[in-house]
């Protein structure tokens, strides 16, 4: 079992979770829409034996606490003072879903601090269909074959508190999100991993964003689905240790 311990920081008077386990250098990890940390649970035993991972709970959600309206283009400049009130960069970042999006506006609201990006099934271009239809695709993400399932703490998270307005206003904000002008200055080493089968996020759009990123270098994992951290977390965690070790 990996050993853990569990911090705070208060950033803008908005109270920031997170976790911190292994040791080496810093790997910062951002989880997705409605979530936890926890998401990365499964990868965790992996990814610590080479870095000193800190997993993020994003404002509003699992610990983290939100005392104003949820903004989406709000979170990367807080998670800036937080990096360098930790005295953390220049950092390995990697974001899932929501989370990939936020790590791309980190990355280009705050260059120095990042010096290797991983994105998963990562948001940041335009959504083209409905809310409804989203909502959908989320749903049938959580169930298919390849998905993963949920662990129990990411559960437990979810469960503690339903935050039915944050979740109404970051499905809002996701919707009309565009990182597409962030995405033209970033120029570091990225890795982009892919669920083959995601049906929230589809695979078109990872090559997209692979297309747009002149340092990528792009993944797709067969029999999986939107949550590659979860389904299979060793692979996906090789993956990311080797991208991060060429360097």
């Amino acid at each position: 079992m990996t050993s853990e311990t569990s911090h705070t920081s208060i950033i803008n008077r908005q109270l920031l979770s997170y976790r911190i386990a292994g040791s080496g250098l810093p790997l910062v990890l951002l989880h997705g829409y409605g979530v936890s940390g926890y998401l990365w649970q499964r990868a965790l035993p992996y990814l610590t034996q080479q870095r000193k991972v800190f997993v993020v709970d994003l404002p509003g959600h699992g610990r983290s606490k939100l005392t104003q309206p949820w903004r989406l283009r709000e979170v990367a400049p807080l998670l800036a003072i937080w990096l360098r009130q930790m005295k953390l960069a220049p950092i390995a970042l990697v974001g899932h879903s929501m989370g990939g999006a936020i790590a791309l506006h980190l990355t280009a609201h705050a260059p120095e601090l990042v010096e290797q990006l991983v994105l998963v099934d990562a948001a940041g271009l335009p959504f083209r269909v409905p809310l409804p239809v989203l909502a959908a695709r989320s749903v049938r993400s959580m169930f298919q074959p390849g998905g993963g399932g949920y662990p129990w703490p990411l559960v437990r998270d979810i469960l503690r508190r339903p935050r039915l307005r944050l979740l109404w206003q970051a499905a809002q904000q996701l919707k009309r999100s565009d990182f597409s002008t962030e995405l033209a200055t970033i120029t570091i080493p990225t890795l982009i991993i892919w669920g083959e089968h995601d049906p929230l996020i589809p695979l078109e759009v990872g090559k997209a964003l692979s297309m747009a990123l002149p340092h990528a270098r792009f993944i797709a994992l067969p029999n999986c689905g939107h949550r590659p951290p979860l389904a299979q977390p060793e692979l996906f965690s090789r993956f990311v240790l080797e991208f991060l070790q060429s360097l």
